[in-house]
């Protein structure tokens, strides 16, 4: 069973996690967590079912994910008030969180044409509308009803911290690339979105799926996102790349095994 995790299955992800109640999600529609209910249908045991990672980078009206490459290009995070409110380059769960405690409950990424002429991916988001440009800082912060000053002061003060190469406001250690200076400036507005559940069915070390008394059940293999107990409390992005070739190599060997007798 490969079938993926839940995050599309709003009922599912409240279930386990109220607080995303009317999160938008990364995911693809046939991410259900069909595969978790068959699975427990026939015995199954489950793990880390309430641990579900948040994107904090999505385009919310559309569900598309801002890639992690524009805040490491040289991208800050800024509040509706203009003030940057964090270290943009932290985990994605303490990102995520911060933005969810904002009132507003959503961010700008903000970089310049130097950042864009640098990232592929930022061409992308400027065909498919979510980017805000403008020629100036301050045209900018009145297109995103921001008020003019704070956003320059903040530019400013994160300009000062790339040229000492020293974050004193968040502590930000990586991609102090280069200041925000050059025009065009862009912006897109995001807020998270579920992006990948943790939780799913017990496997052993073979990718048998274990009952709840964590004993193999006869015949069912599993690996991937439909199982749980891989990534803990917060996956580091690829690992999932690693998590399906690793245990869907192994369960498919253990299955081709059993098939052949």
């Amino acid at each position: 069973m490969a079938t993926g995790g839940f995050s599309a299955n709003s009922a599912m992800v409240v279930k386990y996690r109220p607080d995303l109640e009317g999160f938008v999600t990364t995911n693809h529609k046939g991410a259900t967590g069909s595969g978790i209910a068959l699975l427990e249908r026939i015995g199954a045991g489950t793990v880390d079912m309430g641990e579900i990672q948040i994107h904090p980078t999505v385009e919310q009206q559309t569900s598309y994910l801002i890639s992690e490459s524009i805040r490491g290009g040289g991208a800050i995070l800024v509040n509706q008030q203009g003030n940057r409110f964090f270290n943009e380059m932290e985990t994605r769960d303490k990102v995520s969180a911060a933005i969810i405690a904002l009132p507003e409950h959503y961010a700008y990424i903000v970089f310049d044409e130097h950042v864009r002429a640098k990232n592929k991916a930022a061409d992308e988001y400027i065909a498919k509308g979510f980017v805000t440009s403008a020629s100036s800082p301050r045209e900018l912060a009145e297109k995103l009803g921001m008020d003019y000053h704070a956003f320059l002061a903040t530019l400013e003060c994160y300009n000062g911290a790339v040229e000492k190469q020293h974050d004193e406001q968040f502590g930000r250690t990586t991609a102090l690339r280069a200041p925000i200076n050059e025009g065009p400036f862009h912006a897109i507005r995001i807020a998270p979105g579920v992006h990948h559940t943790m939780g799913g069915v017990t496997i052993n070390t073979d990718g048998e799926v274990l009952n709840v008394a964590q004993q193999p059940i006869r015949g069912a293999y599993a690996a991937g996102e439909v199982v749980g107990g891989i990534h803990g409390g917060n996956r580091i992005g690829g690992n999932a790349v690693a998590d399906i070739i690793i245990f869907g190599t192994l369960a498919g060997h253990q299955a081709a095994k059993r098939a052949r007798g």
